[in-house]
């Protein structure tokens, strides 16, 4: 009796883990698998719950796949001209003018050359035209200024296709253009680079997607 008294506390104890587990990770997505064609390290900056297999996640909140924990981008933990890629989905936003400008110049310095950064970004022109076009400022309060839902989810910054475009080729980067995640993933990985905001006219992508090589 006593051993079965044992073994049922066991059980319950995996069971109650699971739960734990379960509870703790609910909004995680599983590991994603894309095809990129560029060799060495990949790193993936404020990936949220998106979990990209073989990149190197870095995120100031702790979650399970996030590799290092951090709000400083000066990524001293990789060498200079060591870095394949860098992607950013709509964390650019969160940071100053002043800030964009410095980070991706630093960027710049840890991407080996023909790196590439990749970024995603509310597109300004995008929103103001929902804006214009229906006059409900509840449409686009939250791509425009943030969700405001934690301490770091509050927008500093907007940008369009020339003011980010000119950005990243005054900050030392070569060719810069447009992509889209079904063409350079192979599939939509559920990030804002695909994500498409709700309107009277039906769903609309509100996403500036930009890559730059490092030359």
């Amino acid at each position: 009796m006593i051993k079965i008294i044992k073994n049922l506390i066991k059980s319950l104890l995996r069971f109650s883990s699971w739960q734990i587990y379960v509870f703790k990770n609910h909004n995680l997505n599983p590991p994603i698998h894309i095809n990129t064609k560029n060799d060495g390290p990949k790193i993936h900056i404020g990936p949220g719950n998106i979990d990209i297999k073989g990149w190197i996640n870095i995120d100031g909140r702790d979650f399970d796949h996030v590799h290092l924990v951090s709000d400083n981008l000066s990524l001293k933990e990789f060498s200079d001209g060591e870095v394949a890629e860098i992607y950013m989905c709509h964390f650019l936003e969160h940071l100053s003018f002043a800030e964009v400008q410095e980070v991706f110049k630093n960027l710049n310095r840890k991407l080996k050359v023909n790196g590439i950064l990749r970024i995603s970004v509310p597109d300004f022109a995008v929103i103001s035209k929902i804006y214009n076009k229906f006059g409900d400022i509840e449409l686009i309060k939250y791509p425009l200024m943030g969700g405001q839902d934690y301490s770091y989810n509050y927008h500093k910054s907007i940008f369009d296709l020339g003011s980010l475009k000119a950005l990243l080729q005054n900050s030392g980067y070569g060719e810069v253009l447009e992509w889209e995640s079904e063409k350079d993933f192979g599939m939509n990985i559920g990030d804002w680079a695909s994500g498409k905001i709700k309107t009277p006219n039906g769903k609309q992508l509100i996403s500036l997607n930009l890559k730059a090589f490092k030359v």
